[in-house]
This record gives structure tokens, C-alpha cells and sequence, in this order.
């Protein structure tokens, strides 16, 4: 009894399943259903294409009675990787995928297609519809909201001063935009442009030099569907600026924009000459900045060469009190002691002599001292050979040189922009010190090398030398490192030295050891 209640229940189930195949198959081949059933098609693991596993009747009617079954999507549509895209999403993802396929036939007409991808078991079930008249209702509608917005935007701008007007832009095949022409404008356009009757004309028709960029902008809000605010110079329009306020008028992608305008070129004529102004300005203050900078570069100069002029004053004041004063006070006291004592010419000669050294040695202090404060007012700058100089001095102490048998060493000297004569008070004033602090076989050497705008001279000897923390004090003026009894001299010559090398815009250092000779350094421009 059981056993046939059982058999009875498995027969009433089959039938209810083969009636549900039965319906299933009915629908899918239902003439209004569109259907595809894809399974992927697989390389090294990796999806590259889906294949028509299961078409329903519609689907084969909408390919014009062609089964496809067995194909893959890609060899029978192969310019739609993007659909690849969406069932691949799909099949991976389990994520519903949903879009809308637009196409154009080869008569003009156009097609619209709304597509549904899901996974289902081992593929990806699709299911699409043509709505074509819906969208066709949709831009009808939109079109004629476009319109009414058109209209009512230019009516708002019919009564105001700004440029108002709608254009569509113009694109060639490669989406660049070329030109526009003019749908709709307000009253103030004439004014704002010059230009009489454009509606309905382009603009290269009315300016045919009109600048590119106007296109390139307007064609990009276009395609973009972002408003733009900017300013922008038409030179061939009206020779002037605009201040430009441009948007789509609604999200249809007709190519048409909604331009706002006014002209600012008095504006920018204001701020040009305030632009010029300022940089004048800033030019100006430059100017006189720089200028305020040399006056106080050179007051600091002149401050420098009063302060040094002070301390040449606190020297002569020196030589004043102490230095002239010196020798004549030995002649006086000597003529007074030959005077008192009544002395023969015999008795008195050894005074005499004195009194001869002495106004000797004050002569030669006083043309030192003239010579040192002459050097400031030579400046008449030429070319000098410096192997002429050195010939002239060598000559001056030719007698000194053959009675101390002195030996000297020289090498080509270059030739320098420099005042002559102190050239030659320089050369004089350095041989004639390595020849006095020299005691016996004097060794000068007079060498000379340049680079770049220098030349770098050096003056050696194999004299007695000099303590090195003298190096610099031997050149303040009337400044002597031994007592006049052990070596004639003022103490100027090497203050000469540094003068006529600072007068040069050079420079004069000295090197030495106690017994080891001196090295005088120097550095001159050649030009």
C-alpha cells in the first residue's frame, strides 16, 4: 500500500517538473524575448572571450534568423571588447551589470539597447530590450525643455547691458571643435560685438581671424558639460578683452553653449598703464636703490681712505715732533757745541760730518715722505713691460750690485696696465731692501707667473729675514724692525710698496724666517 502511494507521488512530481521545463522553454523562446546564455572561454586560466552556449528564439529573429550557437561574441561582433568587459565583470564578480547600448544602421537610423548581464551556474545569462522609443520620447522631451530654457534665458537677458547668446559648436571628424554658429542672442550683443544679424551664421563667416582659443574653450564646455569663467583678449573682433561667463544649457549633449559677456577692455587698459606704472615704479626704486647703494659704497670708500689719510696725519705729525726733529736737533746741538768750544777746522770736522749725515738722512725722509703722499694723485694708467721696469732699476744699482756681488735671477715679466714711475718706486723700493739687509753674495730672484687676470710677481732673497709675526707691521708707515744704526733707511719704503699696490688694486704680502732670506708677494691686474 505504501510502495504504490510512493510511486504515485515521484509520478505527479516528474509531470510537475517537465510542465515546468516545458513553460521555461516557452518563455525563453517567446518571439519578445531576447536571451543569450554565454559561457566563458578560457587561455592559460585567464577569460578572452564568451560563447553563444543557448540563444532564444527572439535573439535568432534579431540576427536575422542566424543561430550563432558555438561562436564566440568576439568572432561575431569583434569591435565590442567592451561587451567582453561586462560579462567578464559578471562572471567573476556574481555583480549584476547593467548599461545601454547605442548603435547606428547603415540607413541613419538609430538604435538603443538596455543590457542585463548575471551570472548564472557556469555562465553569464543575458537579457536585453529594445528601447529606442523611450529614448526617442526622452530627447523629444528634453529638446523641447532646451528650447524653453533657451527662451527664457535670452527673455531674462533681453533688458540688460551684458552680451547674452546661445551657440552650437562646430567639430570635425576628430571631435575638434572649428567654429560655432549662432543660435539666439539678446539686444546688448550688437553692442558688445559689432557684429549685425548672426543668428543662424558662424563666426568665421563674420570674423574669419577670430582666435582659436574662443573654440577650443567653448568646444570643451561642450563636451565636458563644466561651466567656465574666464577672461579672454578678440583682437580682430573689437581689438579688445571680455569677461566671459559660458555653461551647457541642459545635459543633452547638443554642442550648445550659453555664453555671458561684457566688455572690459577699458579695464584692462587700467590695469595695463597700472601694471606699467608699477613696474616703472619698481624699476625706479631699483634704481635708486642701487644708486643709494654706490653712493654709500662710496662714502664707506671715502670713509676708509680718511680714516687712512688720519693715520698718515698721526705719522707726519709723528715725524713733526720726532723723526725731522731728530737730525736737526744733532745740527743744532753740534753747531752749538763747535760754536761754544772755538774749535779749529781740524777739531770740528767729525762734527761737521755729523751735521752732514744728519741733514742728510732729514732730506731723505722728507722725499719719502713727499713721494709717499704723491702717490694718490698719479693715475694715468698705460701699458707697461714690467722687464723695461726692472731693466731701469737694475741699471740705477748697477755700482751697489757689482760691489756686494750680487746675483740676479729673473724670468719673462708680463706686461700690466699701470702707472710707470711707481712702478719702477715699487721695483726699486723691494731690490733696494734685498740688497741693503743682505750682508755679503746677495741671491735676488724677480719671477712672475699670471692667471687669469693676474700676474703674481714674487721678490726673493737670501738676506737676514725677519721675524714672521712681523709680516704685516713692516708695511705700516715709518715702521723699522732694526735701529737706524744697523741699517739706513726711513721706514716709508715698504708703505710705498702697499700704496702703489692698493693704487693698482693689488696686493703685497711678506714671508720669512730669522736668517732665512724674505719672499715679497705680489698680485696685480693685467688689465
Amino acid at each position: 500500500m505504501s510502495t504504490i502511494k510512493d510511486d504515485t507521488a515521484n509520478t505527479m512530481l516528474q509531470k510537475n517538473n517537465d510542465t515546468a521545463v516545458e513553460l521555461m522553454k516557452l518563455a525563453f523562446d517567446a518571439p519578445n524575448n531576447r536571451s543569450i546564455f554565454f559561457t566563458p572561454v578560457f587561455n592559460d586560466g585567464e577569460i578572452i572571450d564568451f560563447r553563444f552556449t543557448l540563444l532564444s528564439r527572439g535573439t535568432i529573429d534579431f540576427f536575422k534568423g542566424i543561430d550563432y550557437t558555438g561562436q564566440t561574441l568576439l568572432e561575431v561582433l569583434p569591435d565590442q571588447i567592451n561587451q567582453i568587459e561586462s560579462l567578464k565583470t559578471a562572471y567573476e564578480t556574481g555583480i549584476q551589470q547593467n548599461w545601454t547600448r547605442y548603435y547606428e544602421k547603415l540607413d541613419g537610423a538609430q538604435r538603443w539597447f538596455r543590457v542585463c548581464d548575471s551570472k548564472a551556474g557556469e555562465g553569464v545569462y543575458r537579457v536585453w530590450e529594445d528601447v529606442t522609443e523611450q529614448k526617442i520620447a526622452e530627447r523629444n522631451f528634453n529638446t523641447v525643455i532646451a528650447e524653453q530654457i533657451e527662451d527664457k534665458y535670452v527673455s531674462l537677458f533681453n533688458s540688460v547691458d551684458q552680451g547674452f547668446c546661445i551657440i552650437e559648436v562646430i567639430f570635425d571628424e576628430n571631435k575638434k571643435p572649428i567654429d560655432y554658429i549662432f543660435v539666439k542672442t539678446n539686444p546688448a550683443f550688437e553692442n558688445q560685438t559689432g557684429l549685425v544679424n548672426a543668428i543662424g551664421k558662424t563666426m568665421k563667416e563674420l570674423e574669419p581671424n577670430h582666435e582659436s582659443h574662443w573654440f577650443e574653450i567653448y568646444g570643451e564646455i561642450a563636451l565636458t558639460g563644466k561651466p567656465r569663467y574666464f577672461e579672454h583678449e578678440a583682437k580682430h573682433l573689437i581689438n579688445g578683452w571680455y569677461e566671459v561667463s559660458a555653461f551647457p544649457l541642459s545635459d543633452i549633449k547638443d554642442n550648445k553653449v550659453a555664453i555671458i559677456f561684457n566688455d572690459i577692455t577699458d579695464r584692462k587698459n587700467v590695469e595695463r598703464e597700472l601694471s606699467e606704472f608699477n613696474t616703472r615704479l619698481e624699476e625706479e626704486v631699483k634704481e635708486r636703490t642701487a644708486s643709494l647703494k654706490e653712493v654709500n659704497a662710496q662714502l664707506a670708500d671715502k670713509n676708509t681712505q680718511l680714516e687712512q689719510t688720519n693715520k698718515e696725519l698721526e705719522s707726519f705729525n709723528y715725524i713733526a715732533s720726532h723723526d725731522l726733529q731728530e737730525p736737526l736737533r744733532k745740527i743744532q746741538t753740534f753747531i752749538t757745541f763747535i760754536k761754544d768750544r772755538d774749535m779749529t777746522r781740524e777739531e770740528s770736522e767729525p762734527y761737521i760730518k755729523k751735521i752732514h749725515d744728519s741733514a742728510g738722512r732729514m732730506t731723505q725722509l722728507i722725499k719719502d715722505v713727499l713721494v709717499y703722499s704723491r702717490l694718490s694723485a698719479e693715475k694715468e694708467f698705460v701699458n707697461v713691460n714690467l722687464n723695461d721696469i726692472l731693466d731701469i732699476v737694475l741699471a740705477d744699482y748697477e755700482l751697489l750690485i757689482k760691489e756686494k756681488n750680487a746675483v740676479i735671477n729673473r724670468n719673462v715679466l708680463p706686461t700690466i696696465k699701470a702707472i710707470p714711475l711707481q712702478m719702477e718706486q715699487l721695483f726699486s723700493n723691494l731690490i733696494s731692501n734685498s740688497l741693503k739687509y743682505c750682508s755679503e753674495n746677495p741671491e735676488i730672484s724677480v719671477t712672475a707667473q699670471t692667471e687669469g687676470n693676474l700676474a703674481h710677481l714674487t721678490f726673493k732673497d737670501n738676506g737676514i729675514g725677519f721675524d714672521a709675526q712681523y709680516s704685516e707691521q713692516i708695511f705700516k708707515l715709518f715702521q723699522r724692525l732694526h735701529g737706524k744704526g744697523d741699517y739706513a733707511g726711513t721706514g716709508i719704503g715698504l708703505s710705498i710698496c702697499k700704496k702703489i699696490t692698493e693704487q693698482h688694486n693689488g696686493s703685497i704680502s711678506a714671508e720669512s724666517q730669522p736668517g732665512n732670506g724674505a719672499t715679497f708677494n705680489i698680485t696685480l691686474p693685467l688689465k
